[in-house]
């Protein structure tokens, strides 16, 4: 199986197009508008959409420039292809002109498969890094056996920093990591390689981080790159290692973005990165389902959302429950954090996939959980 998994890395990666110089972008501030509920629909001609789609415990969003073209970056767990294809074809995507892998884990490129089966596909951006999966080699697979707008194979590009491109009039595309040599020995080399994406428009920008890590934050300083933007995406899923203070004041986002799966069992997101967001307009996939933001013409930032957070009348009076999984305590009925300090010894814990469940057991939220 490894020898198959590298030979097709090889053989795809043979596909590899030269990079193009990097150039140098400026950006306006917007402040962005507040979240209402709408629904998911094409983009207005002449706008620039990205839209941030709920595809539960995974990333994907759909970048649809203001000529027409569109970029997808990353699609969620397999099990997530046929709703995203849906969701696509609901925002009038008849063709992804660049199709974005930020790394090879099942939950960014899982369902980016069934996009290569169902779109004409004009590039493939992937890291090139080899990584042994049964998903990733899937993913390699669809690649090659997928269609381009022009009826041959789409080209397969190797991506790394310095290229930068303009997708449409006025608008630039930056890729700002990974680096060559790629990391080795992190804690997730996957992670830390992740592709880091910016783009500029008249009136707005995006940041796109993958899932990088504090590693690839420390190797991404080192190019010295503008990573001021007024749209984070947050770097996996809100987890801690996703993001610090020294990352956020760099980027110093009007609004941040956190794709996660509601009652996931990593515990995403963490309340380190919540904290950390305070007085930021933050959205996720979990509570606000689809995220649409779109610069029009008027070069003002909208947001709309597919589903309607907790009021925050509703959330004074009951705080919200937990999101992720929590520890239950078997003798005193109580649940906790994964974090708390104050967990029960090992054999008298007993974890649930979410604060509901504990309470449904006849569970009571221990004072961490509150955050007191």
């Amino acid at each position: 199986m490894r020898m198959r998994l590298g030979l097709l890395t090889v053989a795809l990666l043979a596909f590899v197009a030269c990079s193009a110089p990097p150039k140098r972008t400026t950006t306006a501030s917007a402040p962005p508008a507040p979240a209402a509920s709408g629904a998911l629909e094409p983009a207005p001609q002449g706008a620039l959409q990205v839209a941030f789609l709920d595809v539960g415990q995974g990333d994907s969003a759909l970048v649809s420039f203001p000529n027409g073209k569109t970029m997808l970056i990353d699609g969620g767990e397999t099990d997530q292809g046929v709703a995203l294809v849906g969701k696509l074809r609901r925002l009038g995507v008849q063709q992804i002109d660049w199709l974005v892998a930020t790394h090879p884990h099942s939950d960014h490129i899982g369902g980016l498969i069934a996009v290569l089966n169902a779109f004409p596909v004009g590039e493939v951006w992937d890291i090139g890094m080899p990584f042994e999966s049964p998903v990733y080699r899937d993913f390699l697979l669809a690649a090659r056996r997928a269609k381009s707008p022009s009826g041959e194979r789409p080209r397969f590009r190797v991506v790394r920093r310095g290229l930068t491109l303009e997708p449409a009039p006025n608008v630039r595309l930056s890729v700002l990591a990974p680096s060559d040599p790629l990391l080795q020995g992190t804690r997730s080399d996957p992670n830390n390689n992740s592709l880091v994406l910016r783009i500029d428009a008249p009136g707005g920008s995006f940041l796109f981080t993958g899932d990088l890590e504090r590693e690839g934050r420390r190797r991404l300083y080192e190019s010295r790159p503008n990573l001021r933007a007024d749209v984070l995406k947050v770097a996996h899923h809100g987890a801690e290692n996703g993001t610090d203070r020294a990352f956020l004041n760099r980027v110093n986002p009007a609004a941040a973005v956190i794709p996660v799966g509601a009652g996931n069992r990593y515990g995403h997101p963490h309340r380190e990165t919540l904290a950390l967001l305070q007085g930021r307009r933050v959205y996720r996939t979990d509570l606000h389902g689809d995220i649409v933001m779109r610069l029009n013409t008027d070069r003002k930032l909208q947001i709309t959302t597919t589903r309607r957070p907790p009021t925050q009348a509703t959330a004074s009076a009951k705080p919200a429950p937990t999101v992720g999984a929590v520890i239950g305590n078997r003798n005193s009925k109580v649940y906790h954090t994964p974090d708390c300090s104050q967990l029960p010894k090992p054999a008298n814990q007993l974890r649930f996939r979410s604060a509901r469940e504990a309470e449904r057991a006849g569970y009571r939220p221990h004072k961490c959980v509150q955050g007191e």
